[in-house]
C-alpha cells in the first residue's frame, strides 16, 4: 500500500483554507492508499485550529497540523514536507489554500505518477472568481488571466501527447512528488527566496537537474479562486513585473536580450492600451501585465529583486 501525504500549508486566509479542506472531504480516494493530511499554518501561533478540527470530523485519515513561526513560502512548504518525509510517505502533494481540488484530482495525479513513474509531476489550474459577483474591471484582469491560464494548459496538454511534457517546471499549486527521490537527492525550498516568490520553480529545475522525471497530468484539475481584490490594475501589475524579475534572475539571460524584450513588451502595451477603448476592457488588462513584465524585466537587470510575499507589503494576499 502506497502512502500519500495530502498537504496545504496557509497564512491568514481561513475563508479559503476551509473551502479547500471540504473539497478534500468530498474527493475520491486512490485505491490501495493511505492518506495522511498535513496543514502547516505560517505564524507565530495557530489561528485554522478549529477549521483543522472540523475537518478531522469529516475525514477518517490521519489529519496532522503543525506552526512555522519563520515568514515566507519556502520555510513554511519545508516544513510540511519534512514532516511527510518523517511519516514515510512514499508520495506528497501541495495545492494552494485559496484554491480547491476536483472530486477525481487524487486518483487522477496518482494514477499518471505511478502509470508513468514520474519523480514530479503537475497539473492544470482552472481560473474563477472567489465571489459570486465581482466588478467589470475585475472581470476584464480575470478574463485576461483566464486566457493565459488556458493557453498554458493547451500547451502543456499538448507537450504530453508529443512526449515533451518533461521541459515544464511544476508548480505547488498543483503538485505531486516522489519523496523517495528527495530523500536520494536532499533537494528543499530555497529559503534564500523567502519573499520573493519562484522557491518552487526553482525546485523543480534543481529537481530535474538531478535526474527527476517530470511530467504534466493534464486530467488532474484544480481550481484556483482568485478574490476581487487581486483583480485590480495595481495587483496585476506587481504580480507581472515580480513574476518577469524572477524569470530573469532565475534563466539569467543576456541583458541585452532582456532589454529587447523588456522594450517589446512595453510597445505592445501602448498599442493595447491605445485600442481599448473601442476593443473592451481585457486589452486594457492586458496591457497592464505587458507594463508589468517590461517593468520585471528592467528590475532584474539593474539587480533589484522581487517582494512580492513581504509581509508588509502583501496585504492583497490575506484576508484580514
Amino acid at each position: 500500500m502506497i502512502q500519500i501525504a495530502v498537504a496545504a500549508v496557509t497564512h491568514k486566509r481561513p475563508d479559503m483554507f476551509r473551502v479547500l479542506l471540504d473539497s478534500f472531504a468530498a474527493m475520491a480516494r486512490p485505491e490501495g492508499a493511505e492518506v495522511t493530511f498535513v496543514f502547516v499554518e505560517n505564524g507565530e501561533a495557530p489561528t485554522v485550529g478549529e477549521i483543522v478540527e472540523a475537518f478531522r470530523g469529516q475525514v477518517a485519515e490521519e489529519v496532522l497540523f503543525d506552526i512555522e513561526p519563520r515568514p515566507g513560502i519556502p520555510m513554511v512548504r519545508n516544513r510540511a514536507l519534512q514532516i511527510a518525509l518523517e511519516k514515510g510517505c512514499d508520495y506528497m502533494t501541495f495545492v494552494d489554500d485559496d484554491e480547491r481540488v476536483t472530486e477525481d484530482w487524487l486518483v487522477r495525479m496518482i494514477g499518471a505518477v505511478t502509470e508513468r513513474d514520474l519523480d514530479l509531476a503537475g497539473g492544470p489550474l482552472v481560473l474563477e472568481a472567489a465571489e459570486d459577483r465581482i466588478g467589470a474591471w475585475p472581470a476584464a484582469f480575470l478574463e485576461h488571466l483566464q486566457e493565459r491560464a488556458k493557453k498554458r494548459n493547451l500547451q502543456r496538454a499538448e507537450g504530453v501527447r508529443a512526449g515533451t511534457d518533461d521541459a515544464f517546471n511544476i508548480y505547488t499549486n498543483n503538485w505531486c512528488v516522489r519523496l523517495d527521490k528527495v530523500r536520494e537527492t536532499g533537494l528543499r525550498f530555497d529559503e534564500a527566496l523567502q519573499f520573493t516568490g519562484g522557491s518552487d520553480t526553482k525546485f523543480s529545475r534543481d529537481f530535474t537537474a538531478a535526474g527527476a522525471r517530470t511530467g504534466w497530468v493534464p486530467e488532474a484539475l484544480v481550481y484556483d479562486r482568485i478574490p476581487e481584490r487581486r483583480l485590480q490594475a495595481g495587483y496585476h501589475y506587481r504580480r507581472a513585473r515580480d513574476q518577469s524579475t524572477n524569470a530573469y534572475v532565475l534563466n539569467r539571460k543576456p541583458a541585452g536580450q532582456a532589454i529587447a524584450q523588456s522594450l517589446s513588451r512595453a510597445i505592445e502595451g501602448v498599442v493595447l492600451m491605445a485600442v481599448s477603448p473601442l476593443l473592451g476592457r481585457r486589452h486594457a488588462a492586458k496591457a497592464v501585465y505587458k507594463f508589468g513584465y517590461a517593468a520585471g524585466r528592467f528590475r532584474g537587470i539593474l539587480g533589484r529583486g522581487s517582494r512580492h510575499y513581504d509581509p508588509e507589503k502583501a496585504a492583497a494576499h490575506r484576508e484580514e
